[in-house]
């Protein structure tokens, strides 16, 4: 007599099976995510060492454009009064030479307005959602007259943005140590980290990118300063300032998990 199928069981997983299969899932994505995770992190530092590449290229095209100042126009500055900015690279009104000009002009714009970038500054790393003010005026600089023409006084403030920035160097303030990050014209880096630091008076262009992840900013200083230079460890990423090298930071006293990278790029 061939079987008959019982009618009362019901095809189907038991609870046994249904917790297995989730525990195998459960597994594997544990496994997964940090390697998707490495990609994520490896992506955006080559997205950066590439735009600072392009950055590095456009100054240099900039210094042999015909007309152009024979330097790297001055767009940050720690002086307290008029004239901010050189009065050279300055042709509006004198009065609106202030310190609140310095805060509305950046070197990517300027890089911009000349044709030398093809597009606005943006980087993977940091901060994504800055934005200005409904009608902040920037500084608005003139390719024909290679200075800023502002008729108008300059309301804009790039200073929680990513960006480009090039400074008058003091010799001492070294943007990865702590104490000299409050000014963004902390620009003298210590490249070879034998403790000379860059001169007094060189004009220093360098990226400034605002609110890293400390994880993504120790790999960004090991892949660019090297293992010689970098002074913090994958287990604590910001616990030391990191002030040898092109790539500076100074160190996560605050414990957030964010510091401001500057990241060198030239300076005459």
């Amino acid at each position: 007599m061939p079987p008959t199928l019982n009618p009362s069981r019901r095809a189907g997983f038991t609870l046994v099976e249904i917790i297995a299969v989730l525990a195998v899932i459960a597994a594997i994505i544990a496994i997964g995510l940090p390697a998707v995770a490495k990609v994520l992190q490896s992506a955006r530092l080559r997205n950066t060492e590439g735009t600072a590449a392009v950055l590095r290229s456009a100054l240099t095209a900039y210094l042999s454009k015909p007309g152009t100042l024979g330097t790297f126009p001055v767009t940050e500055s720690t002086l307290t009064a008029a004239p901010a900015l050189p009065a050279a690279q300055w042709t509006g009104p004198a009065a609106l030479n202030t310190p609140a000009a310095a805060k509305a002009a950046t070197l990517d714009a300027i890089l911009l307005a000349e044709g030398l970038i093809d597009k606005p500054l943006s980087v993977r790393l940091g901060v994504q959602n800055f934005v200005l003010p409904p009608g902040a005026l920037a500084a608005s600089w003139s390719t024909v007259s290679e200075s800023f023409t502002n008729t108008s006084a300059p309301t804009a403030d790039y200073g929680n943005a990513t960006r480009v920035e090039c400074a008058l160097c003091d010799g001492t303030s070294n943007p990865g140590m702590t104490g000299a990050t409050a000014g963004s014209a902390s620009c003298a880096f210590n490249l070879a980290g034998n403790g000379i630091l860059l001169p007094t008076g060189s004009r220093v262009a360098y990226l400034i990118i605002k609110s890293v992840p400390t994880a993504d900013a120790f790999q960004l200083a090991l892949d660019v300063d090297g293992l010689g230079l970098v002074q913090n460890y994958a287990g604590t990423p910001a616990g030391n300032d990191q002030s040898q090298g092109p790539v500076a930071y100074a160190r996560d006293a605050g414990g957030t998990g964010l510091v401001d990278v500057y990241y060198y790029l030239a300076s005459l």
